[in-house]
């Protein structure tokens, strides 16, 4: 089962408030709520409120949105925190700043002892980190990504896919063929060459992508990178998401 969805920065210009409204208008089921835009770590009566109105809307929290970044020597707990008031069971987090194939072997090693210790605590509250699929990070390679999975090799690390653009749409496939063992959910969204465009445009690629998956399992596919950050834009590639789903 594949459950259409937003993640919030989406729509970061507008309130909690209207981006429920906006996500309910488009009839989606989900939303990952993000760190920066729109739930800050550490305020946690602000969490509260959040979890409650998006249940009330209907809508399922796919996961917390998180800045935490691998190199930077930041404390995983408040996102961590502020994701259970929630009541996100995942946290988005960031392998790193600088391209994969650009760290020494001991570089990748400080990383990789870090995420260790992040999933380490992760895993005593009962929650699960994802990896950001992007580029500039351990993840921005599809043998990278792989890697680090099976090094940590632990239930609470797995990982988000969204298309890298610097891969071929064949090393996308790929990619999410190769984690697909550790996937959590999707960001959704399809650009060219020439940056963002309409959704529909991407309907070949993105049945291709969801053929991937695992029927027998339960995912979220949450659109991200509007063409023109359009309200409009969203609720038609909203709309073209939900009938695409309807024949995976």
């Amino acid at each position: 089962m594949i459950i259409p969805g937003i993640v919030s920065v989406t729509l970061k210009a507008k309130p909690v408030e209207e981006v429920l409204a906006v996500a309910g208008r488009a009839g989606l089921g989900a939303i990952e709520w993000s760190e920066k835009h729109h739930l800050p770590a550490g305020d946690l009566e602000f969490a509260r409120r959040v979890g409650e109105m998006t249940r009330e809307s209907g809508l399922e929290i796919a996961g917390y949105g998180s800045y935490y970044r691998l190199g930077e020597n930041m404390d995983i707990r408040p996102s961590l925190d502020t994701a259970a008031t929630l009541g996100a069971g995942q946290v988005r987090i960031w392998a790193g700043s600088r391209p994969s194939a650009a760290l020494t072997a001991g570089e990748r090693s400080a990383l990789l002892e870090e995420l260790s210790s992040a999933v380490s605590i992760a895993s005593d509250y009962g929650m699960v980190l994802n990896l950001e699929w992007h580029k500039n990070t351990l993840t921005d390679e599809n043998q990278s990504g792989l890697d680090v999975l099976k090094t940590i090799s632990d239930p609470a690390l797995r990982t988000l896919w969204q298309p890298t653009q610097a891969l071929s749409f064949a090393e996308r496939t790929e990619g999410l063929e190769m984690v697909l063992p550790y996937l959590s959910y999707l960001h959704v969204y399809y650009w060219d060459e020439s940056g963002r465009r309409p959704f529909e445009e991407g309907i070949g690629h993105w049945r291709r992508y969801f053929s991937v998956l695992d029927g027998k399992k339960k995912y979220y596919a949450l659109l991200e990178f509007v063409l023109g950050d359009s309200e409009e834009q969203f609720m038609k590639d909203a709309a073209v998401l939900k009938e695409l789903l309807k024949g995976v």
